[in-house]
């Protein structure tokens, strides 16, 4: 038998795992013409970076407009504002996401409403967000988890049933697919995060992309002191987007590589007992924001949080867990901007036994991945087969030595 690292044995790898991202000297010579420009802020550009890549960017997806923003939350309030939600609504989001995608619902002083996920590839549930709409509902926001493109056909049918407007949230999929079409072309209005460990990387940034030229007209006025009601400062700096159209040319290419990882993966930690990989839906081309591999202690008798643990030892990157939203603070004390507005608002007009309900037990199956079954790794370039390999050969060291940690 193998002696464990988390026992004190010889760890599979030592080495650290490639740094990401990568900025090599196309990003540096971008940022340097930026900056004998004058001009860093794209009101004051004449031949400004931002429009140039707000282009690019709606050309690569094959949308009309794109209006770029200072990050994914802005973007994700920038929609939200464009498309008319506001006080008194609800707006569904899932329980398994990054806790912009529901804090942004707050920021235009609506309700967040939780809907779970469906179990194989943790996308919103189609049924559960049609259990969920009220007279008060607004929009839905899907999100396309870790990459892999969630079920668009019949999220768009359940609000076109009801009348609502779909808001896809594409912060972990630039250039996943749907059916042939890229993600962030199918909601009515859309968005994408460029933060840091996104699969296109500026540190910061995010963008609004429609086809509807009256949204993409409303998302600018807000985005920038323009003629709305209430409008804010969200622009993106030209630093911003002159790294952007280099790392976007970049994109398809680093994709292939985290497609590469994944089908790796896949092959050699397919069979494991207790172990599941998460391919996509089929029809769609995922890109692997995180690899997800599905862990089932009935199988093997260890928690996950040690399962993870002896990985983790024998010197694979951090793992990633998510946790359902709900439970984050903001939803617990429900009183986002004191006197407990937005939950307590007088036009908020749902009964008591209809309102916005933040307890566990309200998305089993958001819960049930969340806290027991998800395991989620960072597989993006420059890593490679090689690192590929250590990880796959970490998961079956411990697997087959579990006897060690039972």
């Amino acid at each position: 038998m193998t002696k464990l690292a988390i026992n004190g044995g010889e760890p599979v790898r030592w080495k650290p795992f490639p740094r990401y991202p990568i900025l090599g000297d196309e990003e540096v010579q971008a940022a340097v013409e930026v900056i004998k420009s004058h001009n860093l802020c794209s009101q004051m550009a004449e031949d400004s970076q931002v429009k140039k890549f707000e282009e690019e960017f709606a050309e690569y997806l094959g949308a009309r407009f794109a209006v770029a923003t200072s990050n994914g939350t802005t973007a994700l309030h920038t929609a939200m504002a464009a498309t008319g939600v506001g006080v008194g609504d609800e707006v569904i989001v899932p329980a398994y996401t990054f806790f912009s995608t529901a804090t942004s619902v707050l920021m235009q002083n609506a309700i967040p409403i939780f809907a779970d996920i469906e179990p194989e590839i943790l996308g919103l549930d189609p049924e559960s967000v049609r259990r969920r709409i009220t007279p008060r509902t607004k929009a839905v926001i899907p999100v396309h988890m870790n990459g892999y493109p969630m079920d668009m056909d019949r999220i768009m049918e359940v609000a076109g049933e009801h009348d609502l407007v779909v808001i896809e949230d594409c912060s972990h999929a630039h250039g996943a697919e749907y059916k042939g079409r890229k993600v962030g072309t199918i909601g009515h209005i859309n968005i994408f995060s460029f933060q840091q460990k996104k699969n296109l990387s500026l540190g910061e940034g995010g963008i609004v992309v429609t086809d509807d030229e009256e949204l993409a007209e409303k998302a600018r006025a807000f985005r920038s002191f323009g003629r709305v009601p209430l409008a804010y400062n969200y622009r993106m700096t030209e630093l911003h987007a002159a790294i952007g159209r280099v790392r976007l040319a970049k994109l398809d290419e680093q994709n292939e590589q985290r497609i590469r990882n994944a089908e790796y993966l896949h092959r050699e930690l397919e069979g494991l007992p207790g172990i599941k990989p998460q391919r996509p839906r089929e029809g769609t081309k995922a890109v692997y924001y995180n690899y997800v591999v599905k862990y089932y202690e009935e199988e093997l008798g260890v928690p996950r949080d040690r399962f993870v643990a002896a990985i983790e030892a024998e010197g694979i990157p951090k793992v990633h867990f998510y946790t359902p939203v709900y439970r984050h603070h903001t939803f617990q004390k429900k009183d986002a901007y004191g006197k407990g507005c937005p939950f307590t608002c007088p036009y908020y007009t749902a009964p008591p036994q209809e309102r916005s309900r933040y307890e566990d037990g309200i998305c089993p199956v958001a819960e049930e991945y969340c806290d027991r079954r998800n395991i989620e790794i960072k597989i993006h370039p420059p890593a490679d087969l090689s690192d590929m390999a250590d990880i796959a050969t970490a998961f079956k060291k411990v697997v087959e030595n579990i006897g060690e940690i039972l």
